[in-house]
């Protein structure tokens, strides 16, 4: 019997456009029109060509696609050309990369030489890659075709753009006919709102998915109405006999050729091993320079102090960095070890999705396109992890309420008849946790879940990297913010999904019950109680600021509190904590009646009822979670007094809703020796930059650690920073007061556009304040280096993710960030060859923790300068300029435009700090750029001539 064969699909015409602007209604012009025909994944034809615009090309146009006035000169106007496009184009659907760009403009310039626009469909490769691609990095054009490892040698030029463009649409229609006909159908049914006709790509497949059936992927299976990735089983090994290979030759036999020798790793493997295998050492500190492998320098040696009984736990400071240790180090290992190692990262609840509640969404019809999108997005994800974890969907719209909804609050929140609980990810976690050699966690779930992941194995390790930030971590976890707007937020939802007109809510739910019309109207009553017993409380906080220190143009409020007053105010048996404890309690009690009341009759409600009831369920969390910020903060208070600071923050011009509590402890008192370190047999602490001085005190009294019962090594950097790499300070810089203050930002736009403009490279500068980089930014946008490179500044043009995205993939961008750069950022292979420091990173001084912190060491008989100031700032500028050389063909300048360093005492002391061999100088401003090209230039010479 012969088969059916599809028959020959539409023509696909891939279009970009170069114009002179982006807006047709300033009278921006097309400049070059590149299209590429494509039918049956096969390129059919091509045409290309320039249009005089009739105009002149912008000089930010013309250094972006590289065409001139010129070039332009003698090409066809467009009215020429429109006959060929129309001919070209009818018929054939419109794709484009930003097709609401591209078609749009395309038509208005077609109507303005007296043409009809083009009446045919348009498809948007943009939005179907954030669909069947929800994983990737950025869905810039340049960016996708570097991740799939499509040639895209000229980005801006029309008709590589829309070569690039024809094969992204390839890869993206393969994906599409990948997917299983479940997850087509549920998309098609979402009835999705995309730009023009994208969503009939879908409908269209779904019905050629009728007429030609397939079978589901073997690595996938279908639960609870939507397909899903199945684990990859752990097969059983019997269990070798093992030896630790301590020597250079017993590594390098190990090794095989797949790693090679470091002598430095291999002494910082063999000091773990040694140590460790004695009684009685239990504490080590590593500091191990950049370059020499430490993950690896601390694996392999635990592996065999560990294996098979026994767990390491691996702490590190962010989400980006538990990825890196879990997957590049544990692969490797993997390659040379005689017996196997798993590993399985474990996160906070709220980073993962709950499937059952995501499941039950699907069943109600949204109107909100972030939404639909965001839906659309995760059911292609699901073909893809293992884990559920939403960080690994890399998405900007997390803070969209729907995630709210959809985020996982632990398995103590699930019931096991429901159908989906067995494939729930945290479930599945549980089990891998179980069976795992290595776990890999942050700081932050390490502190809160200490004696938990201490309990996985007889005898547990921990390795605490970015060891410099564990304490930071302690207090992290103390410290609170109780928004008032946000607790507004979830009491309007509560009462709109409870009031009784509402069609959409528990009102229609229970119409038929009448108990559940009786614990709904209590719910009602409940919630008003609470939204005053709430009101009250904010009232009594605004009566704590001091009135006389708030002037009338004051737009933003921030002041400290007094802690015996707050206390007095939030002590659990004071009257306000007392009424909205028991509005609370009682709101509790009778939403858990209902919930009782909904499981009863569990067989009878329809998926959009279980919603309603998540939608409640989640309202009812955020409630709960701010009470126990209430609690923790009167805890705090209560136990922590001297050592605690709360603040409040408000909107003079907005709603008294705008209040916010902030704060926590100011020292760990102990904390991690009594609450974390208590549960592991043997703890290593680990870092590129721990140390701040030849003296430890610091270190030792940040980490909880006695001197007397704990070593410490320190492995220098491995990179020649006397070959490759050169610090410039600044010895005439101009120092910022309220007086100067124009006179500072001058100075350091004028010295940044000097340097960035002598010197074309990846350039990163680093600032100690937002406000400060968008000053900067204001006046450098004034000059013509926007006209020459990408400018990426932190707080203007995005997030840190979406800034170190576009700068990885940069060969010429300057970024701009404040603190979150000045560490955990890796750019290897000369993705940074230029570091400009615009001051030394000190804390603010007049910030509410710091003045607090500098206060209580004070009354110490501390120096809060020596003590705490200084060292946090020289940790900082090592983090910095360790973000230079990343490889050993790395080279690059770090310069520091604040002369503190060399004429301040203390500046010694942080340049003690630096690596040995690094050359430091110290010179006027105006001589920084030619001295940082001349050596770039000697770097390059020296690197091309070997």
């Amino acid at each position: 019997m012969k088969t059916k064969q599809r028959k020959r699909g539409p023509i696909y015409s891939v279009v970009d456009l170069e114009t002179t602007g982006t807006s047709v209604k300033s009278g921006d012009r097309i400049i070059q029109v590149g299209l590429v025909m494509i039918q049956d994944g096969k390129i059919i034809n091509q045409f290309e060509t320039r249009i005089n615009p009739l105009m002149k090309i912008p000089r930010s146009v013309q250094q972006l696609t590289g065409i001139t006035d010129k070039d332009v000169s003698k090409a066809p106007l467009l009215e020429d050309i429109a006959p060929t496009l129309e001919s070209l184009l009818s018929g054939t659907i419109f794709v484009a990369h930003n097709v609401n760009f591209d078609f749009p403009f395309i038509n208005h310039e077609l109507t303005r030489v007296g043409r009809d626009p083009l009446r045919i469909s348009a498809i948007d490769t943009v939005t179907l890659s954030q669909i069947l691609m929800p994983t990737a990095k950025s869905y810039r054009l340049r960016d996708l075709t570097s991740y799939l490892h499509i040639e895209h040698d000229h980005p801006h030029s029309a008709v590589s753009d829309a070569e690039a463009t024809g094969v992204l649409l390839k890869d993206l229609l393969a994906k599409l006919r990948a997917l299983p006909t479940v997850t087509l159908q549920t998309l098609v049914k979402m009835e999705m709102q995309l730009p023009f006709q994208t969503a009939n790509l879908f409908q269209r497949e779904l019905d050629e998915r009728n007429q030609h059936p397939l079978p589901l992927a073997d690595h996938l299976y279908i639960s609870g109405g939507v397909a899903l990735r199945k684990e990859r089983p752990i097969a059983p090994e019997t269990v070798p006999t093992i030896h630790y290979p301590r020597t250079k030759r017993q590594k390098e036999r190990l090794f095989k050729q797949k790693l090679e020798y470091r002598p430095a790793q291999s002494k910082m493997m063999n000091a773990i091993y040694n140590h460790f295998s004695r009684d009685g050492n239990n504490q080590l500190v590593i500091e191990a320079g950049t370059g020499m492998g430490k993950t690896l320098g601390y694996l392999l040696p635990l592996s065999y102090l560990t294996y098979p009984r026994h767990k390491i736990v691996i702490s590190t400071t962010t989400n980006v960095l538990q990825e890196q240790l879990i997957s590049k180090p544990v692969d490797q290992l993997n390659q040379i070890l005689p017996f196997h190692t798993t590993a399985v990262l474990v996160k906070g609840n709220s980073h993962y999705l709950n499937l059952s509640k995501f499941v039950h969404s699907l069943s109600v019809h949204d109107d909100s396109q972030l939404v639909q999108m965001i839906k659309a997005q995760i059911l292609v994800w699901l073909l893809q992890t293992t884990t559920g974890d939403l960080d690994e969907l890399n998405l900007n719209s997390q803070r969209s309420p729907f995630f709210t909804e959809i985020r996982h609050h632990g398995v103590a929140s699930l019931t096991k008849d429901d159908p989906l609980y067995r494939n729930d990810f945290l479930v599945r976690r549980q089990k891998k946790l179980a069976t795992a050699n290595i776990i890999v966690t942050n700081h932050s779930y390490l502190v809160a879940h200490a004696q938990e992941l201490g309990a996985t194995s007889p005898l547990t390790y921990l390795v605490v990297d970015e060891a410099q930030h564990l304490s930071e971590s302690v207090l992290q976890n103390s410290r609170d913010e109780i928004s008032f707007s946000r607790a507004a937020v979830a009491i309007n939802q509560l009462q709109t999904l409870t009031e009784a007109e509402s069609e959409q809510g528990l009102t229609k739910l229970f119409a038929k019950l009448p108990l559940g019309q009786y614990n709904l109207e209590l719910m009602r009553a409940d919630l008003h109680e609470f939204r005053a017993a709430l009101d009250d409380i904010q009232e009594a906080l605004y009566g704590m600021l001091n009135q006389t220190k708030i002037t009338a143009g004051d737009e933003f409020i921030e002041q400290v509190v007094d802690n015996h007053d707050l206390y007095e105010l939030l002590s659990p048996d004071q009257s306000l904590m007392m009424r909205l404890e028991q509005a609370l309690a009682s709101l509790k009690l009778h939403f858990t009646a209902l919930e009782h009341l909904f499981k009863a009759r569990n067989e009878s409600w329809l998926s959009s009822d279980r919603y309603v009831m998540n939608q409640v369920g989640s309202q009812m969390s955020v409630l709960t979670h701010i009470d126990e910020h209430f609690r923790l903060v009167g805890q705090n208070l209560r136990d922590e007094n001297d050592a605690a600071v709360y603040w409040l923050n408000v909107r003079q011009s907005s709603e008294r809703s705008t209040l916010r509590l902030s704060g926590g402890l100011l020292a760990a008192n102990h904390y991690l020796r009594e609450n974390v370190y208590a549960y592991f047999y043997r703890q290593l602490f680990v870092g590129a930059t721990l140390f701040t001085s030849g003296r430890l005190n610091y270190l030792y009294q940040q980490l909880d650690l006695d001197p007397q019962k704990v070593k410490s090594k320190r492995f220098a950097s491995t990179f020649d920073y006397q070959q490759n790499a050169r610090l410039y300070v600044a010895t005439d810089s101009v120092m910022p007061d309220y007086q100067n203050e124009n006179e500072y930002i001058n100075y350091l736009a004028q010295s940044i556009y000097r340097i960035a403009q002598e010197n074309q490279c990846q350039t990163m500068v680093l600032f100690n304040s937002l406000v400060t980089i968008e000053q900067v930014y204001g006046l450098l946008r004034q000059t013509d280096l926007f006209n020459q490179r990408d400018i990426l500044a932190q707080g203007i043009n995005g997030n840190r993710e979406k800034l170190l995205k576009q700068f990885a993939t940069g060969t010429n961008s300057l970024l701009m960030g404040a603190n979150s750069f000045w560490e955990g950022i890796d750019l290897p292979n000369q993705q940074l060859q230029l570091l400009i420091v615009t001051r030394l990173p000190f804390d603010a001084p007049d910030e509410p923790f710091t003045k607090a912190e500098h206060q209580l060491l004070q009354s110490q008989g501390k120096n809060p300068f020596y003590n705490s100031a200084l060292p946090k700032a020289t940790i900082r500028l090592r983090q910095g300029i360790g973000r230079l050389l990343r490889t050993p063909q790395d080279y690059g300048v770090a310069v520091v435009l604040d002369s503190r360093l060399a004429q301040r005492r203390y500046g010694r002391s942080i340049l003690n700090a630096l690596p040995k061999d690094l050359t430091v100088e110290q010179v006027a401003t105006r001589q920084i750029a030619t001295k940082t090209k001349k050596f770039l230039k000697h770097c390059q010479q020296h690197t091309n001539g070997n």
